[in-house]
């Protein structure tokens, strides 16, 4: 998957001006102090050329696994009357690109705590279609939301924050949802169990699950395992410099929960893991709405083999 053209532009550039060396440098540092995030809401990123770096090495990586995520939830939804968006801990507005480049959204506000990147997200979008963007300087952990919007997405923010502080701030993003509330977080251990934490928390709440989960109830996913995707990601030339990559791609993982305020019809079987694929059948794990379980199915089948052969982790199995 890549970028859309308008924001690979206006990424590139950016960077006009500034020596590739300083790029790699500072991607190096901001993902070395995200990765020994300790969760206590530290500020992890102060700096202009920072941002800039974040936006190189991150941006098109986060696009592509909150587009992913959405894609699959809204194929079980009707997005129509869905108008207003809010993007909270934007960073510099990945999520906002990704919800239009698959919504009409007529209004777009972007909350984040650092002023560099919101100057950063600022800059990307003055020249795009999304130029009209609203950005405020917002901390989830002390502050309030004042908006309610159809459509809320956070991604990548639960984790850094203490275990404290979330069920306060899952309750928030709730509160500000008018619609759909889209979590999105590192494919990881970790990651994963932060949406079982919002997933909990909110099904108490009344909420209803769009996707991934093909049922309301506890989740079945065994306590050393856990349920990410991933998402194939094309790198531009100052991106495989700024992560040290020799590959023009990499594979994003991500964990993620879609759910609304309205009652909804769910699919009856995702996909958990690549299929494996063998000489006249095929494996798969499936998410079911009686629990986890191991599916096996053989040309025998006819068209709903063929399909299958298509399909891979986080899509709906016919």
């Amino acid at each position: 998957m890549e970028i859309p053209e308008e924001l690979k532009e206006a990424i590139e550039n950016q960077i006009i001006g500034i020596k590739n060396n300083s790029i790699i440098e500072n991607a190096q540092t901001i993902s070395q102090r995200y990765r020994n995030n300790d969760g206590k809401g530290k500020r992890l990123l102060t700096k202009k050329e920072e941002a800039i770096s974040y936006s190189i090495s991150r941006m098109p990586s986060t696009y592509c696994a909150i587009y992913s995520a959405l894609e699959h939830a809204i194929r079980n939804y009707n997005t129509d009357k869905v108008k207003t968006l809010l993007d909270v801990g934007a960073g510099t507005g990945a999520a906002t690109w990704a919800v239009n480049e698959l919504i009409d959204i007529e209004k777009n506000i972007c909350l984040e705590r650092e002023n560099v990147m919101i100057d950063v997200g600022k800059r990307l979008m003055s020249k795009t279609r999304l130029k009209s963007t609203e950005w405020k300087q917002y901390d989830l952990t002390k502050d309030i939301i004042q908006e309610k919007s159809d459509i809320v997405v956070t991604s990548y923010m639960i984790n850094e924050l203490s275990e404290n502080e979330k069920e306060t701030i899952i309750n928030k993003l709730w509160e500000a949802t008018k619609e759909i509330l889209l979590i999105v977080e590192p494919g990881t251990p970790a990651g994963f169990k932060n949406i079982l934490k919002a997933r909990e928390i909110l099904l108490e709440q009344g909420a209803n699950i769009i996707a991934p989960c093909s049922h309301q109830n506890k989740c079945q996913i065994k306590e050393n395992d856990w349920c990410s995707f991933y998402v194939r990601v094309s790198r531009s030339g100052i991106q495989r410099q700024a992560k040290k990559g020799e590959l023009g791609y990499e594979d994003e993982k991500f964990s993620y929960i879609a759910l609304s305020k309205a009652p909804i019809k769910t699919y009856k079987q995702r996909i958990l893991r690549h299929p494996q694929i063998n000489q006249g059948y095929i494996k798969v794990k499936v998410c079911t709405e009686n629990g986890i379980a191991e599916k096996t199915i053989s040309k025998k089948d006819g068209e709903v083999y063929k399909k299958t052969r298509k399909l891979d982790a986080g899509d709906e199995l016919y």
